[in-house]
């Protein structure tokens, strides 16, 4: 089923997020339970959060190490989006790692029920990542 803008406007919770190797094997990078939120409004903004699901809680005064290793467990990043056919771009005009502002992250969807199947090539450029979401109950 095609995806239209209508389709994408709103609040979608993660369902499951993996990605496959060359020869198919399925693995979770940020866990089998990772959580995520991402919204997308009719004006053509979006903002995206997925962490690990065993995300590191630090003290209430973490040192620099435990800064870090939340950090390394949290992903967002903010900015515009544009749907063509069935392909979300993500313009990032501001996220948690300032390497990615500028950054275009395509996307091609399938629509499949209350789910959204996101999928594309990962940063190595080899494995293919999954991101399902699905409406808040």
């Amino acid at each position: 089923m095609a995806v239209n803008e209508s389709n994408l406007v709103g609040a979608w919770t993660l369902d499951e997020m993996y990605a496959e190797d060359e020869d198919g094997t399925r693995f979770h990078p940020m866990g089998r339970d990772a959580g995520g939120m991402i919204m997308y409004t009719a004006d053509g903004y979006m903002s995206a959060i997925t962490h690990c699901a065993d995300r590191f809680l630090p003290t209430d005064r973490p040192s620099d190490e435990e800064r870090a290793e939340a950090f390394s467990s949290y992903f967002n990043y903010a900015g515009t989006w544009q749907l063509e056919n069935d392909t979300v771009t993500h313009t990032i005009q501001t996220a948690l790692d300032p390497n990615m502002v500028g950054m275009t992250l395509s996307r091609d969807i399938t629509k499949n029920g209350n789910k959204m199947v996101f999928s594309g090539l990962g940063p190595d450029g080899i494995t293919r990542q999954f991101i399902i979401w699905k409406r808040p109950a």
